[in-house]
């Protein structure tokens, strides 16, 4: 029995960190939510929330947590070599499962042919979404700040084959508020989001000699960026991590060789017209880290 007026809604990565947010933000506007996890026992501590057994590559398991679930957010299955069929698994759960809506946490710039590795699976994964006859709202965010603030070694070091390459680096807490107001207006029957893409992006682009600058004025140590070759990069990274697997180092590798292609620098207004302010500078996520 379907209900008329009130849509059950599932946050994904509930105890990670965007999902998190996500869940907190819908929550404190009084949504009930249905949080899938593979631990329940990690759920955040949430009244009207509700766990359960859940897995991406386990259909059965995944279908099952998905019951009654007619608004499903999905945030990525961990990195992995198999992450693409675990979200087409996740993606054939939630249409035999009845789910009504998915909003999906993308990648800026997501194509079969991205540079960055990762962003082909989410290419991938908008496709399979897009040829079920589920309502889509896809948010494709760029690299986190939180992210580019802590990209330096124990030196100060910044390096990569990022070249003078820019990046319109987001705010994680944007994104998920930007997702929670998405999701509450589905929720209350505002179709303005079915089958749209928006690209959720800081208001600035930044080069990695910007971003070394930023952190040195902040923190007051002298951070540098260092232009590495792609070779070097792969070398410097195999030697730091000798026993990661090498689609994991040409995922960190692309992240800059995306940048220096320039397929990260565009700036888009969708998030602050989404938040209905601007988004949260560079500098101020450094200095929500750093300040001392």
């Amino acid at each position: 029995m379907h209900k008329e007026n009130k849509m059950d809604i599932a946050i994904t990565g509930a105890s990670g960190n965007i999902g998190g947010m996500v869940a907190r933000h819908l929550n404190a506007r009084g949504l009930p939510l249905i949080l899938p996890l593979r631990n329940p026992a990690k759920a955040p501590d949430l009244p009207n929330t509700e766990a359960r057994q859940f897995a991406y590559g386990d259909f059965k398991l995944a279908k099952q947590a998905l019951s009654g679930v007619d608004v499903l957010f999905m945030v990525s299955a961990a990195e992995s070599p198999t992450r693409e069929q675990e979200h087409l698994t996740l993606v054939q759960a939630a249409l035999e499962a009845g789910v009504q809506h998915i909003v999906y946490l993308s990648f800026a710039q997501a194509a079969l042919d991205s540079t960055f590795t990762l962003a082909r699976t989410h290419a991938a994964t908008e496709n399979a979404i897009r040829q079920t006859n589920m309502r889509y709202t896809f948010l494709r965010d760029n690299f986190y700040s939180e992210m580019m603030a802590n990209l330096a070694d124990n030196a100060h070091l910044i390096a990569g084959p990022a070249g003078n390459g820019r990046v319109a680096c987001v705010s994680q807490k944007d994104v998920a508020e930007a997702v929670a107001s998405v999701i509450a207006g589905i929720a209350a029957q505002n179709r303005a989001h079915d089958n749209r893409t928006y690209t959720l992006t800081g208001s600035e682009s930044l080069s990695f000699a910007d971003i070394a600058q930023t952190l040195t004025a902040i923190t007051g140590t002298p951070y540098r960026y260092h232009n590495e070759t792609v070779e070097e990069a792969f070398a410097s990274r195999k030697a730091a991590y000798p026993d990661t697997p090498d689609w994991q180092i040409e995922a960190w590798v692309s992240t800059h060789t995306a940048i220096a292609k320039g397929e990260l620098a565009a700036v888009s207004d969708d998030l602050p017209r989404l938040l209905g302010h601007a988004p949260i500078g560079f500098e101020a996520v450094v200095k929500a880290q750093y300040a001392r």
